[in-house]
């Protein structure tokens, strides 16, 4: 008998069993990666919810100190983070803005994402 798994997301399949991710950092990973995805105004029962990317990310000049703050504390807020081992906000040449993060769970594992890039837990 052949057996069925299926990851996606916070639920795997197995064996035709929901399966909850358990692990902090994997957890941590799923949660962050969510709330970057989440662009305020986006939910209808309340637009002040999620990301001010429109507020501080997408205009002319933005203020990559202010960014870097405002993702410093959604990373150091998430449940399963211990401290925040760097971040980094970079504007490319054709005037995107760019971030990156290490961060320290409470299990040990650490973190590490951003942008056009998955949340990665790295082995301890």
């Amino acid at each position: 008998m052949a057996v069925f798994e299926q990851t996606d997301g916070d639920l795997t399949i197995r064996g035709g069993q929901l399966v909850l991710v358990t692990d902090v950092a994997q957890a941590a990973a799923i949660e962050l990666r969510n709330k970057f995805l989440f662009v305020e105004g986006e939910y209808f029962l309340d637009t002040r919810e999620g990301m001010p990317y429109f507020k501080y990310v997408f205009k002319k000049n933005p203020d990559t100190l202010v960014i870097k703050s405002i993702f410093s504390q959604i990373i150091r807020a998430q449940q399963g983070v211990k401290t925040l081992l760097s971040i980094s906000v970079t504007r490319t040449p054709d005037r995107k803005a760019k971030f990156s993060f290490r961060a320290l769970c409470d299990d040990g594992e650490i973190i590490a994402g951003g942008s056009d890039q998955p949340f990665i837990v790295e082995p301890k």
